[in-house]
């Protein structure tokens, strides 16, 4: 301990001459007295604290007090000693560094012919313990300072979703090293806090105030909100440009289903989803709600067809009645299709348990329900097969759904344009896992509009890169026939693939099983590799085919049995009525509502944002490239600096207007001065009672969460148990007994 006393009095004596603050030493600024102090403080080893002020009445700081950071003491109680003994299970242990040092400087204001000043007042070097190692300093508050790379590369990774601690583990990397970095995780994190607070209470304006700039930019975008008595949001709908182009070319289908835990007012998600000419999702609009109640789902819809101008020819939705009653308002001639797989989820849970195992059971309802080759009299024909069979004619459930067997079963949709492309919501559940990766919960709804964007922008880039590949790339053929290499052309190559297979098991596997013809039909009955026997006509005035699968008008593109017959007939070339599809590649495609949507799709980046990339990118080329030679590394960081202090041409901005600079280009969107419309309260949405205590828990739950609770001794009965005197059962054996006796005493 004397050595270490040594040191640290050698080290004071070291720093006299340059770096020593002395009584009397003048400073232009309190700025520049505490940076001095700090320099000192870094270099000795403490960590330092704004203790106290003094202003005058016109504002200015007459005093200023700087104090070693361990001065002082922390104020302990009875309860501390207390939390101790338990081993911190009352409270969270919490340590103290401050130990009574005595060490501080003081900072007084003066003028000297009008120039103003402070000037060092009072100054003791002495602290009670020892100095921090060099190996430790890393973790001073001191060197933790988070300069404007710091946040500029945090607000990048919160930008694109990235964790404060993969955020850290990426700045370590980058910087070569812990005690490089600069900051620890919790300053990190501290960041992020900081990122929220700057929207908190006025992020619904911050949201609508740029859709209200974008749509003054472009007719195109449109956006409607609805709010209470009191201001505050319950309802939001917007869609760009780009969304209804995309709507015009491949909104035939539409799938729409909510989604919770997007935002931290718990208010519910609901994007309009459809498959674009590659069967990827894409989105059609956005909308946010705060129930889910017919009116607001009717809301959406509404403003979902005057944004469009035309409704959609089908919507697939789960169950929900609020969703149905709304398309039956609102979508009068939609064509409204319930999610199979919802239905069958259920299936476990309503039929007999001895069914769940039974595999005969599950081959036939799944054939009886999932195919798309029976037509409605041969479904209905099959489903009360499986009912008898199995003895299911008493469960409530399945009547239900065969009363309703037109809202949902495949059979009543095979002659339904494209019926057989979403039968499920499941286009949709991927959309809304998709966007989940981009929210968290907890965002607030400034930032869920940021993920949106930035989500809809990885989407964009997803199909660009696929139409990229359709245009360059040289599809691999399976057979020498004209009409493959002709679909190879036109089909986008996720569609061919498919189609690829049809001509395949046309070429190879089906065969003729009979034929009659007229002057102008012929007519063929074809079976194919799964056993099926088909009628397949040519007309031959207008070389149309047609067949009894109707695969091309459920799917949209055409057949094996029908590739077979173009090959027999010799066709080269698919023909021009059957090249209307909706698969067509990008530059091919019709729109499928025959409406076109023109959309300025020019580039919104900023010659600010380019030329920044420019120099980011000449800077780590000429590190990467001279990273070898520390001469011309330090040639080039001198360099730099000097160009630095040229260009700042006298005090720098603030940290903290610096700081709410960046936080705004990280929203993308100004703090308003003005609030008008407010956030929610937070929402509860169907799912709610599974975190409340209106939530009725089974048996076996209570048993479990019985299971692991902890132990406790009983003040009545002197047991472990999970009582407690209240309800103490010895207690109420006692009072039943006695409640006993006196009845017998009265009898």
């Amino acid at each position: 301990m004397e050595d270490e006393d040594e040191r640290i009095d050698l080290l004071i004596v070291k720093m006299k001459m340059k770096m020593k603050p002395v009584i009397g030493q003048k400073f232009q600024s309190l700025d520049f007295a505490f940076a001095f102090y700090d320099v000192y403080a870094r270099a000795v080893g403490f960590d330092t604290r704004k203790q106290g002020m003094r202003k005058a009445a016109d504002g200015v700081t007459t005093w200023y007090y700087v104090v070693c950071n361990r001065e002082g003491c922390k104020r302990s109680n009875e309860e501390d000693d207390v939390n101790a003994r338990s081993g911190f299970t009352l409270k969270r242990r919490r340590l103290s560094k401050r130990c009574g040092c005595k060490a501080c400087i003081s900072f007084k204001y003066f003028s000297e012919a009008g120039i103003p000043g402070y000037i060092i007042h009072e100054f003791n070097e002495v602290h009670n313990h020892c100095m921090v190692e060099s190996e430790h300093q890393q973790f001073m508050t001191l060197n933790r300072k988070l300069d404007d790379v710091h946040h500029k590369f945090i607000l990048d990774c919160s930008k694109a979703n990235i964790g404060p601690t993969l955020t850290f583990k990426v700045l370590k990397e980058i910087l070569g090293g812990f005690e490089l970095v600069g900051c620890n995780l919790g300053d990190i994190r501290n960041t992020s806090r900081d990122i929220k607070a700057f929207a908190h209470g006025c992020d619904v304006q911050m949201v609508l105030d740029d859709m209200a700039k974008k749509k003054e930019l472009s007719d195109a975008f449109t956006y409607h909100y609805e709010v209470n008595a009191a201001n505050q949001l319950v309802a939001l709908f917007w869609c760009d440009g780009l969304m209804k182009r995309n709507y015009h070319m491949f909104g035939d289908i539409v799938a729409f289903d909510s989604t919770y835990n997007t935002n931290r007012y718990c208010m519910i998600f609901t994007p309009f989803t459809g498959k674009d000419n590659h069967g990827k999702p894409v989105t059609f609009a956005a909308g946010l709600v705060c129930n889910e109640k017919t009116g607001a789902f009717a809301w959406l819809f509404k403003h979902f067809v005057e944004c469009m101008g035309v409704a959609p020819k089908m919507i697939v939705t789960d169950q929900d009645l609020g969703m149905r009653s709304a398309i039956q308002e609102v979508l009068v001639g939609t064509r409204h299709r319930w999610c199979m797989w919802h239905i069958m989820h259920k299936l476990a849970s309503k039929v007999p348990g001895r069914l769940l195992r039974d595999e005969d059971f599950k081959k036939e309802f799944n054939a009886c329900v999932w195919s798309d080759l029976l037509e409605p009299d041969e479904f209905e024909e099959e489903w009360n097969g499986v009912i008898e069979r199995y003895e299911l004619e008493d469960v409530d459930w399945l009547n239900t759904l065969y009363e309703y067997r037109q809202m949902w079963i495949p059979a009543y949709f095979r002659d339904f344009p494209l019926g057989s492309m979403i039968r499920t919501t499941s286009i949709s559940e991927s959309e809304n896992s998709f966007y989940k990766n981009f929210m968290k919960p907890r965002a607030n709804l400034a930032e869920l509009y940021l993920y949106f964007n930035n989500a809809l922008d990885f989407q964009r880039n997803a199909r660009t890169k696929l139409d990229y590949n359709d245009a360059t790339s040289v599809p691999i053929l399976a057979t020498k026939l004209g009409f493959e290499k002709h679909a190879a052309t036109i089909y986008t190559d996720s569609m061919f693939r498919k189609i690829q297979e049809e001509i395949v098991d046309g070429n190879d596997r089906c065969r003729v099983l009979g034929f009659s013809s007229t002057d102008t039909i012929d007519t063929y009955k074809l079976g194919d590799s799964r056993r099926n026997s088909y009628s397949v006509t040519h007309d031959k005035t207008d070389q149309s085919y047609s067949c009894d699968c109707k695969l091309f008008g459920r799917q949209g593109y055409l057949c094996c049995h029908i590739f077979f017959l173009f090959r027999n007939n010799e066709v080269s070339k698919i023909p021009e009525m059957y090249c209307n599809s909706r698969w067509m590649k990008t530059p091919l495609a019709k729109a499928v509502h025959g409406l076109d949507v023109t959309v300025d799709t020019r580039s919104t980046v900023e010659d600010r944002q380019t030329v920044t990339n420019q120099g980011i990118s000449l800077f780590y080329g000429f590190i990467r490239r001279f990273e070898s030679d520390i001469e011309v590394l330090r040639g080039f960081v001198s360099g730099l600096e000097e160009l630095g202090n040229s260009l700042q041409a006298g005090t720098p901005p603030t940290s903290a207007f610096e700081k709410r600079r960046m936080i705004e280009e990280f929203y993308g969107m100004p703090r308003p001065e003005v609030v008008e419309v407010h956030p929610p309260d937070v929402v509860k949405t169907k799912g709610h009672a599974s975190s409340s205590a209106s939530r009725l828990v089974s048996k076996r739950e209570k048993a479990i969460k019985e299971a692991t609770r902890p132990l406790r001794r009983c003040k009545a009965c002197d047991e472990l148990g999970h009582h407690d005197s209240r309800n103490c059962p010895m207690l109420k054996e006692m009072e039943k007994e006695k409640a006993l006796s006196k009845g017998k005493k009265k009898a």
